[in-house]
């Protein structure tokens, strides 16, 4: 009796025990899958986050150096989120880590640098957020991805993502960038 006869006549259609297996099998292969595949997919949604908030970095530390004009000075620390969004191309979503959405900015720029500064002095860094923020490595936090790092911006304008290990060797004031190592 087919499948059709079987509901004209009230009958509920029968599921052999090969197809019941197959629908467990499959079920367990999708699974298996699932859970292998996880936690790729879990550190690659970290990274994509990591690199999204390198490029909010880039996208700030190009708006504080066109604000200069190369030569000028940086927007003034107490202010320099008002100022960018003010008198640059930049909006409040380039001030939040796609990893910290809550706070309005995610960021701090370092005062003691400037355009003519030394190229290895921090320029902006990840906070755990406010607003027109300042400060050095007291302000520094690694909650945003993990306690695994933090991305910084130098006054180069390249990000590099430091440790908590790597914290102690980074350049705050122009005295320590022109230490020699």
């Amino acid at each position: 009796m087919s499948e059709t006869e079987a509901k004209a006549q009230g009958q509920k259609p029968k599921i052999s025990k090969l197809g019941i297996g197959k629908i467990v099998a499959a079920v367990i292969i999708i699974f298996l899958i699932t859970a292998i595949s996880w936690p790729g997919l879990i550190r690659l949604r970290e990274y994509r986050r990591r690199i999204r908030c390198g490029e909010n970095l880039i996208c700030l530390g190009k708006s504080v150096l066109i604000y200069s004009c190369g030569d000028g000075p940086y927007p003034t620390a107490d202010k320099w989120c008002d100022i960018l969004i003010e008198d640059m191309d930049v909006t409040e979503k380039d001030f939040k880590c796609p990893a910290n959405r809550k706070e309005r900015c995610s960021y701090a720029i370092n005062p003691n640098v400037s355009p003519a500064s030394n190229p290895r002095l921090v320029l902006l860094f990840e906070t755990k957020g406010g607003w027109n923020q300042f400060g050095g490595p007291e302000l520094v936090t690694f909650e945003n991805h993990e306690g695994k790092g933090c991305n910084v911006l130098f006054n180069d304008l390249h990000v590099r993502f430091v440790t908590p290990e790597q914290l102690g060797e980074l350049k705050w004031k122009v005295e320590e960038a022109n230490t020699i190592e």
